[in-house]
């Protein structure tokens, strides 16, 4: 797989956790309850820096 489009997926995947998880604690008005959501899309970033950290080295 082309590195540059596995960079463009993780990212893209954070992005649309945490939009999902800001949605959700709007509307149900429970961040607790989404909480995971958030982590979700934090460990995608988390993912994503790896990758890019690891082949620029």
């Amino acid at each position: 797989m082309n590195r540059r489009l596995l960079y463009v997926i993780l990212l893209s995947l954070a992005f649309v956790a945490m939009v999902i998880g800001v949605h959700r604690s709007l509307v149900q008005d429970d961040f607790a309850g989404n909480y995971w959501i958030f982590m979700i899309g934090f460990l995608f970033y988390i993912l994503y820096g790896y990758t890019k950290k690891k082949d620029s080295a």
